[in-house]
């Protein structure tokens, strides 16, 4: 039997599925479908079409109603972001925005009100400095989109990189546990004393 005629013979069988029951196959298959055709083609000029013809009916295809499904399993390792990975990112995004928003208010206010001569604080685009002035160094907060981390470069503690946990609503830096409002709370006032409350800065 030539190829094309056992070509012919499968495209024929495909048509005849669609119509018994079987769901038609959508466009993004097209390519799978293809090489389903090819291999079912090989093996008929090899074994003979009863042998291709059962090889063709048990391919990887759509059960009727499935087609969702059978896109899914072929298509799951496709690099586009899953929904799940979108709405984490917007979820970080809302927190650490919040976060840096309520901090400004409370470091502001402390700061002004503080005995630091030189006090600064400064945010642009989700970077947050923090100038305590006197030699004492400077702070640099930002958020990191891509690993979804808050990141403090402490002039008496060094870089800490903390991770939110929603459930407490606090973010934590997790080789140790310890809570970036509490430790920036002690390591600021230590340096300029006065009174400073930075709990519940994600509500």
């Amino acid at each position: 039997m030539s190829l094309r005629r056992v070509t012919r013979l499968a495209l024929a069988l495909a048509r005849a599925s669609s119509h018994d029951g079987t769901a038609p196959l959508a466009p993004t298959m097209r390519v799978s479908t293809s090489t389903h055709l090819a291999a079912w083609s090989a093996r008929a000029s090899r074994h003979g079409l009863a042998a291709a013809r059962r090889a063709f009916a048990s391919a990887d295809r759509p059960a009727p109603g499935d087609s969702l499904g059978f896109r899914a399993k072929h298509h799951a390792s496709s690099p586009v972001c899953s929904f799940s990975t979108a709405s984490d990112d917007a979820m970080f995004h809302r927190a650490a925005d919040e976060m840096l928003d309520n901090l400004q208010d409370r470091v502001e206010t402390w700061g002004e009100d503080g005995d630091l001569d030189d006090f600064d604080f400064a945010a642009e685009a989700g970077v947050v400095t923090i100038a305590l002035g006197d030699g004492k160094g400077t702070y640099v907060i930002n958020k990191q989109g891509p690993n979804r981390q808050i990141w403090v470069s402490s002039p008496f503690s060094g870089p800490l990189r903390y991770d939110y946990d929603a459930e407490r609503k606090v973010w934590v830096y997790k080789r140790d546990g310890s809570t970036l409002h509490e430790r920036l709370r002690d390591e600021l006032v230590q340096a300029g004393g006065g009174e400073l409350d930075l709990a519940g800065l994600n509500k």
